[in-house]
C-alpha cells in the first residue's frame, strides 16, 4: 500500500518486491478507485493504490550507489554528482538531505519516492539509475 498523494510520475515503485516505474496515476477523491500505472516487462498495468502489492523503495546504500552516489568518509555525507551549472545534492547518514551549511532540510526521508522528487525540484531533471536497477536494489 503507499500514499499516492506523494508519488508522482517517474517515481520507482516495488510491485510484488520488483522495481517498476509509476506511468499513471489516477486519484479521483475515492480512496478505493486511486489506481497506480506502472511499467514492468514493457507492459503498462494497474493496480490499486492500497494493494499490498504495491510498496515504496527504501533508500539504501546499495540503492544511493546504483544512482550515482558516493559516499565520501570523511564528511560522512553521500553526494550526487553535479550537474554542469547546478548544485549536486547531499545527504547524512540518515539518508536526510542537507544544505550548504550540512544542516538537514527534510528530516524522516526514508524512501526513493521521496528523494527523487526533492531531487526533481532541485535540479530540474529525473534521478535516474547509473548502473542495473536489479544490481542496486540487492542487500
Amino acid at each position: 500500500m503507499i500514499n499516492i498523494e506523494q508519488f508522482r510520475i517517474g517515481n520507482y515503485v516495488l510491485v510484488d518486491k520488483k522495481l517498476c516505474t509509476v506511468c499513471s496515476l489516477n486519484n479521483n477523491g475515492r480512496t478505493e478507485e486511486h489506481l497506480v500505472g506502472y511499467e514492468i516487462d514493457g507492459e503498462v498495468k494497474f493496480e490499486s493504490a492500497s494493494s499490498d502489492r504495491l510498496e515504496s523503495v527504501r533508500i539504501t546504500n546499495q540503492l544511493l550507489t546504483g544512482m550515482g552516489f558516493t559516499f565520501h568518509p570523511h564528511f560522512k555525507v553521500w553526494q550526487h554528482p553535479r550537474p554542469e551549472r547546478t548544485y549536486s545534492i547531499e545527504l547524512d547518514n540518515d539518508y536526510f538531505p542537507l544544505d550548504f551549511s550540512r544542516q538537514p532540510i527534510v528530516q524522516h526521508m526514508t524512501h526513493l519516492h521521496q528523494l527523487q522528487n526533492l531531487f526533481f525540484s532541485i535540479q530540474g531533471e529525473e534521478l535516474a539509475f547509473q548502473q542495473p536497477k536489479e544490481k542496486a536494489l540487492k542487500q
